[in-house]
């Protein structure tokens, strides 16, 4: 039978089948012993006996000696395995059990890519670790080897992730950078890679998480900050200003210079808030994943595939996201009774598992109180499918967890309950999903009664002021009071927190009807970089890439936002339809706005375009039903308050509705 002994990290002897072998504590330091002190080779029985029996008595420590090797026999011979070998006067190993420390020591100074991996996989910890060493020689020799084997691994791994170039397998330099920062978390080789590879895939909100996290680590444990390659490569990612504001840590009310320049009047929406109590979000945590036996590279990467769930996760902060340190502990066997003692509502469990001879990522979200399973799915998890899918798998489980969460705890709700900020600022959520005026009315009384009940939570805040654009495009009448009202509030959200999405968000729409449109991108581009998973998020930037006149970009944007959030409201439909329009393709405009439960605020947008592709008759249709809702509609006084700014588009849109028949 083969079987294999771990010694890297919790020791421990498994047969074939992953199952435990019991055998003497002291048999894992012997092993230990003899590979560290003569590389494998027969050692002297005396040397063992001093080793493992610090005394003066000779004979005693032979006596037990004996009765421990005797133990091993009985152990080796009752599960079948042959680990110790004995001779006369000496004391070895056999080659049939596989070693991870045996393994680890061949393959440390190697720099192959496969071999990075397979050190990552064996470098689970410390040798020996929980096992402090019963004889003070023993515990000052142990102390000793583990510095050595730890500074291997970092020396090998940092150095393969510095010569790591272009064509490096970014599956296997991720697991590798993880890895490293796990054992040495002031690595700032590992945490540049990590920024790299974030960069890379157009992540620089990530470049930031990451910088920040060393810069707060180093500060705060060693009082220093990153060294300048690190800060550097910040700046490619975000701009120096934003490395500046990191640096500094910007309190609570300074945020982006250019975004908030010219921004005047007070904000009376804020001065009136109450004093904060909790929001009532629900709390979430995110359990590392359980595996099947053989499976380490694959554990790695699924273990880095979660943690990019928790931070996406964090970005969304009308949840509560439990740390991973705490995920971790609570994963330990036995541990998951304390989730409902810890107050947390939600628990995502991953689990690597065989099923027909491929190796699946089971992800499912149980209810912490109930157990009840809540939602699960199963992805195929092989090296070359990750190496494709992995940022879009992270970027999709996050986007499906959240969805979840809220349609259960919206519909947890009902009138008999006292509802929190929370679940009122999801009440207004679901009132937005409908495009007409009453709907975007009574969302705004949700959403002050949301922030009535918690001061400082940020969606609610940038729901409100969601409203007043909403209501400025209805009604088409150019009102600045309703624009102001919403800045107010976007300034409000930027205040209490700078690295919240919403924020910028809200103030880019301002800018954007304001026909500031340098100003608007901006504001998109900081949230963006904040939260890249936050659909809403890109259909507004879609929005004001369209009053800017790059309508490719903005259908862009709004595809990722509907693979986002493929069941996403009425907006990210209309907002599809007029990209289309401004490329000239009309009939995918109108096949956009198709999917709109409610089309009426599209009306006038579908007339023109029927009107451009020469159906006068439907076209005539929707301007009879445009005129209903707005009986006072002008041509010209809509392009007069629509910030477009190129006027050939302005021009191209004016032609669609005076064909259709507007006025």
């Amino acid at each position: 039978m083969t079987c294999s002994l771990k010694l890297l990290g919790s020791p421990q002897l498994l047969d074939s089948h992953g199952r435990l072998i019991p055998i003497p504590a002291k048999a894992f330091a012997l092993v230990a012993y003899i590979l560290l002190t003569s590389g494998g080779a027969p050692i002297a029985r005396a040397a063992v006996r001093q080793f493992l029996w610090d005394t003066p008595d000779a004979k005693t420590a032979a006596a037990n000696l004996r009765k421990f090797l005797l133990r091993i026999r009985e152990r080796q011979k009752q599960f079948g395995f042959d680990l110790i070998r004995e001779e006369r006067d000496h004391v070895g190993l056999t080659q049939s059990v596989e070693i991870d420390l045996q393994k680890f020591l061949q393959i440390s100074r190697s720099q192959s890519p496969a071999d990075i991996v397979r050190l990552c996989d064996l470098y689970r910890g410390e040798l020996l670790e929980s096992c402090p060493g019963e004889e003070p020689a023993a515990r000052e020799w142990l102390e000793i080897q583990r510095t050595k084997l730890r500074d291997a691994f970092i020396g090998a791994a940092a150095a393969w992730i510095e010569a790591s170039d272009a064509g490096t397998d970014k599956v296997l330099l991720r697991v590798a950078a993880r890895r490293l920062i796990e054992v040495d978390s002031y690595n700032e080789a590992a945490h540049r890679a990590l920024m790299r590879l974030f960069l890379e895939s157009g992540e620089p909100a990530r470049v930031l998480d990451v910088y920040r996290s060393l810069e707060d680590r180093l500060k705060t444990e060693l009082g220093v900050a990153p060294d300048a390659e690190t800060t550097k490569l910040l700046h490619s990612a975000t701009g120096p200003r934003v490395a500046q504001g990191s640096a500094a840590r910007q309190s609570p009310g300074k945020v982006h210079a250019d975004v908030l320049a010219d921004s005047s009047g007070p904000d009376a929406e804020a001065t009136s808030l109450p004093i904060s109590i909790r929001s009532g979000a629900p709390r979430i945590t995110i359990l590392p994943p359980t595996t099947v036996g053989g499976q380490d590279y694959a554990h790695q990467l699924a273990a880095s595939l979660i943690e990019d769930v928790t931070i996406g996760l964090c970005r969304f902060k009308s949840l509560s996201v439990i740390a991973p340190q705490t995920a971790w502990e609570l994963s330990q066997n036995g541990k998951k009774a304390l989730l409902r003692s810890l107050r947390i509502d939600y628990a995502v469990e991953t689990q690597l598992q065989m099923r027909d001879g491929e190796l699946q990522l089971i992800v499912k979200l149980v209810s912490a109180v109930s157990r009840d399973i809540l939602w699960i799915e199963h992805y195929t998890f092989s090296r070359e499918n990750m190496a494709r899918q992995y940022r879009e798998l992270s970027v999709q489980i996050v986007s499906i967890l959240v969805d979840t969460v809220e349609r259960i705890e919206l519909a947890k709700y009902s009138v008999d309950q006292d509802p929190t900020a929370y679940h009122l600022y999801l009440t207004g959520q679901k009132l937005l999903r409908t495009l007409d005026l009453p709907s975007v009315r009574k969302a705004r009384r949700v959403f002050r009664a949301s922030i009535g009940s918690s001061a400082d939570f940020v969606p609610a805040i940038s729901g409100l002021a969601h409203t007043f654009h909403i209501e400025w495009l209805l009604m088409a009448r150019g009102d600045n009071e309703l624009l102001t009202e919403a800045e107010h509030l976007a300034r409000r959200s930027l205040e209490i927190d700078p690295d919240d999405a919403r924020g910028y968000r809200d103030l880019g729409l301002c800018k954007i009807y304001a026909g500031r449109f340098d100003e608007s991108l901006e504001a998109f581009s900081q949230a963006e970089r904040r939260n890249a998973q936050y659909a809403d998020l890109l259909v507004d930037y879609a929005d004001a890439l369209q009053h800017s006149c790059e309508p490719s970009a903005a259908l862009e944007k709004i595809n990722q936002a509907i693979a986002l959030n493929p069941l996403g409201p009425d907006r990210y439909w209309w907002t599809a339809g007029g990209a289309s329009f401004h490329l000239q393709r009309y009939r995918d405009a109108i096949d956009a706005m198709s999917h709109m439960q409610d089309p009426s605020p599209a009306f006038r947008l579908l007339a023109a375009s029927w009107a451009m592709l020469g159906e006068r008759q439907k076209a005539a249709e929707y301007v009879r039903k445009a005129t209903e809702i707005h009986p006072d509609f002008s041509v010209n006084g809509w392009l007069s308050i629509l910030p477009i700014r190129d006027p050939a588009f302005a021009q191209h849109y004016e032609q669609g509705l005076r064909e259709a028949g507007f006025e």
